[in-house]
């Protein structure tokens, strides 16, 4: 009697671990069926189909990482090379009381101002927008990371008054939190980020921040913000690896769109978002930070890379970012618009097409 009870419990307890296994297991399909592609049953995210994948055994024959933070924070240097340049071209800038008379004298209804790296004021249509705001001196907390070597094209101080701001990932060159708490009339700015970043955005003073997925999109004004899907990664100091999203955008007003990519590696996705989203009369796509290859390949495109994919979304101009500011990779630092060009010519594009600015110089689009 004994042994048979023994054998009944032995047996309810055996089915209650099956039953809560098979939960949990129908638990995830579920998640998996319910939820898209790029979003993970952890709640992490991932890169679209079709996307290169990163081999970190040969990211860590370029030593390990306490030998690159000394480089970098010790030494200054970057895959061995300087973080400031010795020369820098004297047209790679313009002072910034040029660039103010230049914003505010233009009255094209459309157009673009360089502040470095991938900061710019896109104006369209009356509605002024700000991209991945990093107008600090380090791309990192405190003075840590990469510390920019060309000011920026025009400082916080002197923004002209923003009406929304887009954040395309949470990398400090890209979500600089020191920038964003300067801002002004930040109450009334309307702010974009991927998802899982708007607790960051409010600390800095934001009431009005939209996190979006992949295809999300909201109309202000007349504009059109779209979110697009990007190749990347994200993490940031405390944060476990691809817990925030990463994004690109589309701007359209009237019949005006803008591709502004944020950090893209090369894949499959840019023939659907050309389907979902394009064509485009202007993609502003990062051509720098891209060597090592092994490295950067799941990270960055090179520039003939970025040229192809603005060709496949459909692009009629382009221009460069990414590039000129900080040093984050071991390529020349002059030399990725030079490649870019060069394949964009090769691709059909012409001189009147493929923009090449200084920073805070305003072009028209």
């Amino acid at each position: 009697m004994k042994k048979y009870h023994r054998r009944s419990i032995l047996k309810k307890f055996l089915f209650l671990i099956i039953a809560l296994f098979s939960f949990r297991y129908i638990k995830i399909l579920n998640s998996m069926e319910t939820k898209p592609y790029h979003h993970l049953p952890d709640g992490t995210f991932r890169n679209p189909p079709g996307s290169p994948s990163r081999d970190w055994s040969k990211v860590r024959n370029h030593g390990n990482f306490f030998k690159f933070f000394y480089e970098g924070i010790i030494k200054k240097k970057i895959f061995g090379k300087d973080q400031m340049p010795d020369y820098i071209p004297p047209n790679h800038s313009i002072s910034e009381q040029e660039a103010l008379n230049q914003y505010y004298s233009n009255n094209n209804p459309v157009s673009v101002t360089w502040l470095g790296h991938a900061s710019f004021i896109i104006k369209i249509y009356n509605t002024v927008i700000l991209t991945d705001p990093f107008l600090s001196d380090y791309a990192g907390p405190t003075r840590i990371g990469p510390k920019r070597f060309v000011r920026p094209g025009i400082r916080v101080n002197k923004l002209p008054k923003i009406d929304i701001i887009l954040i395309s990932h949470n990398h400090y060159d890209h979500l600089d939190t020191k920038t964003l708490k300067k801002i002004k009339d930040k109450k009334n700015i309307e702010v974009f980020a991927p998802l899982n970043l708007k607790s960051i955005i409010v600390k800095q003073g934001y009431n009005k921040v939209t996190e979006v997925d992949w295809y999300d999109k909201k109309e202000i004004n007349g504009t059109i913000i779209k979110s697009l899907p990007a190749v990347h990664w994200s993490r940031r100091l405390g944060q476990e690896r691809n817990s925030t999203l990463w994004c690109g955008y589309s701007i359209r007003a009237k019949n005006t769109n803008i591709y502004f990519s944020g950090d893209i590696a090369y894949g499959d996705v840019f023939s659907e978002i050309r389907k979902k989203a394009g064509p485009f009369e202007l993609s502003i796509v990062p051509i720098g930070a891209y060597e090592p290859r092994e490295m950067m390949q799941t990270s960055h495109v090179t520039p003939e890379e970025a040229a192809k994919v603005t060709k496949i979304i459909g692009s009629n101009k382009i221009l460069g970012m990414h590039w000129g500011t900080i040093r984050l990779s071991a390529e020349d630092l002059w030399e990725p618009p030079i490649r870019f060009r060069q394949e964009a010519i090769k691709l059909g594009y012409n001189d009147n097409q493929i923009i090449r600015t200084s920073i805070g110089e305003t072009v028209t689009i």
